[in-house]
């Protein structure tokens, strides 16, 4: 049976992703012991040495080829293959080797080229559907989703069941349901900071930010086999605020030693900082392991590393460290026997000086996949996975510890996931923070982000006018009143145009005054706005007002009823007297007096009584509804000033009968 898939993980492996054993190519190791041989001018050990560097080129680019392809070195592999492509013979599998260099490119982060070799190979008559789903997480890391759920599809059609195919697919499906929402947060790829090999996992440590590396600085750099990239690496950068830029990084010599190191997490309460070291020499088991440096603030150093205390004998790699905000618990990514499958999220508690056996945080939080990079921040765990239904490759998740249950994890979603891998991600005190991702638009592997929340800019912007002929009304005073009493006033300018600048999460009520004309007044909230918003009439929200010039005389209130021979006010009134109210509100300087007027039918001494009663009525309600009393004033006229004189139909008797008002001064 033809394998599907190598046992090396599908994503590409890098230091980013889990601290890979050193390695060195043959060649190199040969080239040092030549130089030192001939320092020397030992010939019988030169002699010795020949013979070796003889049986070595004896062997073929294709076999010396498949030894670098099998220990993982993709980078060294990759030239002998295309050599042996330039001359293949009878014997050589073309479609094979056009696999393995497809394979190479995608191992070393050069996804288009390994499409290309991928389809070459497929063209020779490559048959393992291997290449399907390849092309499939290729496709699905750069966003591709319709591709990538095509190539997926035709996998399954031929490996049907396929877990990771089919959890593949469904991130397919998933993220061409989603719908993108506006972010509240601004994104930056920290580009000073960033280089074209793997810089990710930024932990702040005060005034500085400390990350790790793969960066390769000088031509002498031992250079990964594996991806081309240099070994891990802790640096530090500080941000000058003054001129808003990063100082240039800088290694921490004392932290670092000639293998990988990285990953730092660091609690501010023990001022102690936990990172992983791979390879030490000092190490008794060979596995990586984590390391703990204390800070001095006083002095910006570091004191010497030293592997953790442990209480068990570690039976896996222990990385990714994540120390608790109260530095009690320390979270930690492995491979170990006894989880959930693939890399899961562990947590050991303090015991005095040691750390207790660990846990597995449990189905809940762990899949059959690999979790990985968590971060800790006052009991909700931060982590990305490929095991959950997300956008692509690793996302970021998060999940609350409740009573000492941890909740199901929520995808952060985009902007901060993407199809690309997203991880560890750090947050400060005022809401922003960092995180890693090697979506694409970036400086090169993996880059550093950080985000902030975006300034929310709100403003209210108007026009008055007369309500008649519409021109502006230059001068008029306009109000901003909050419901705490805060009160800011403006003029309006020539145009008849104000504005004012509005704060977040408020509510407001906006009245215009100017002398001669009603007041006007209407309810603003900018409760809930997460983004900057223009509050006027060209963007659907009309804070313009078009008022009106009092008038000398009288102005009839409209659709006040009262009972036959009753001065009590009916309900349908009210809706009329309510506008009044407001109106009176936002004219606080009128005096006014109600008017009530009865048609021409009956005595003329019970109309006036009648009449003045309806009157007060109506003043009674508006102080009722919190008019003044000394505003107001009231006089029943009786059937003295009729608007039509004789009138003969209920109609015309209809219009004699009505409640108005005037102002008597608006001082």
């Amino acid at each position: 049976m033809i394998p599907l898939k190598n046992s090396t993980p599908l994503r590409m492996l890098h230091t980013a992703v889990k601290i890979e054993p050193r390695r060195m190519r043959s060649s190199f190791s040969f080239q040092h012991s030549f130089e030192r041989l001939l320092q020397k001018k030992n010939l019988f050990f030169f002699g010795i040495f020949l013979a070796m560097t003889t049986a070595i080129s004896a062997q073929t680019n294709l076999e010396l080829a498949m030894e670098s392809y099998n220990a993982k070195e993709y980078t060294t592999a990759l030239p002998l293959f295309e050599k042996v492509l330039k001359r293949p013979d009878k014997k050589t599998d073309v479609a094979d080797i056009k696999f393995k260099v497809a394979e190479c490119y995608r191992y070393t982060g050069k996804p288009d080229e390994a499409i290309n070799w991928y389809e070459q190979a497929k063209a020779e008559g490559y048959t393992n559907p291997n290449y399907l789903f390849h092309e499939g997480n290729i496709y699905l890391k750069q966003g591709k989703y319709e591709q990538a759920q095509k190539k997926f599809e035709s996998f399954l059609e031929k490996v049907p069941n396929d877990k990771e195919a089919t959890r593949l697919l469904n991130n397919c499906r998933f993220a061409q349901s989603t719908t993108e929402e506006k972010s509240i947060y601004t994104f930056k790829n920290e580009t000073a900071l960033n280089t074209e090999f793997s810089d990710y996992c930024p932990f702040p440590v005060k005034d500085q930010l400390i990350f790790t590396s793969a960066r390769i600085e000088d031509k002498a750099q031992e250079v990964y086999s594996y991806d081309g990239q240099g070994f891990s690496a802790l640096y530090t950068s500080s941000y000058q605020k003054e001129d808003k830029t990063w100082s240039k990084p800088t290694k921490l010599n004392l932290l670092n030693t000639d293998f990988n190191d990285g990953v730092l997490t660091y609690c501010e309460k023990t001022k102690t900082a936990y990172f992983t070291r791979c390879n030490d020499k000092k190490s008794k088991t060979g596995l990586c392991g984590i390391v703990e440096t204390n800070y001095d603030e006083a002095t910006n150093t570091w004191s010497a590393p030293k592997p953790i205390t442990l209480s068990f004998v570690p039976k896996g790699d222990m990385e990714q460290p994540a120390i608790s905000t109260d530095g009690s618990k320390l979270f930690f990514a492995s491979r170990m026997e006894g989880g959930q499958g693939g890399s899961d999220i562990w947590v050991m508690n303090r015991a005095g000086s040691r750390w207790s056996e660990p846990q597995n945080l449990g189905p809940v939080v762990n899949t059959e996949f690999d979790e990985m990079f968590p971060v800790e921040n006052t009991n909700t765990l931060y982590f990305s996975s490929e095991g959950f239904t997300g956008f692509g490759g690793l996302d970021l998740y998060s999940s609350a510890n409740r009573d000492g249950k941890w909740s199901q994890p929520v995808n952060l979603k985009a902007p901060f996931n993407s199809s690309a891998d997203d991880f560890f991600i750090t947050y400060k005190a005022d809401g922003s923070g960092y995180f890693t991702s090697n979506r694409a638009g970036g400086a090169g592997k993996d880059d550093l982000y950080s985000f902030f929340l975006t300034p929310v800019n709100l403003i209210v912007k108007g026009r008055i006018t007369d309500q008649d002929d519409s021109h502006p009304l230059a001068g008029a005073t306009v109000y901003l009143t909050t419901t705490d009493g805060q009160i800011d006033s403006t003029l309006t300018n020539a145009n008849g145009d104000y504005i004012f600048t509005l704060t977040a999460d408020k509510d407001y009520k906006i009245n215009v005054n100017n002398p001669g004309y009603f007041g006007d007044s209407r309810k603003l909230t900018t409760q809930g706005e997460k983004f900057s918003k223009e509050f006027s009439k060209a963007n659907g929200n009309n804070y313009d007002f078009a008022i009106k010039k009092i008038p000398k005389t009288e102005i009839k209130i409209d659709n006040i009823y009262y009972d036959y021979d009753s001065y009590t006010l009916r309900e349908e009134s009210k809706p009329s007297l309510d506008k009044l109210v407001k109106l009176l509100e936002d004219t606080p300087d009128a005096m006014v007096q109600i008017n009530s007027h009865t048609d021409e039918r009956g005595k003329q001494d019970y109309n006036l009584k009648l009449s003045d009663e309806r009157a007060k009525s109506v003043v009674d309600y508006l102080v009722e509804k919190g008019i003044s009393q000394g505003r107001l004033s009231w006089k029943g006229f009786g059937f003295s000033q009729p608007v039509i004189k004789g009138a003969k139909t209920e109609e015309e008797h209809q219009m004699n009968r009505r409640t108005a008002f005037q102002v008597i001064n608006n001082d």
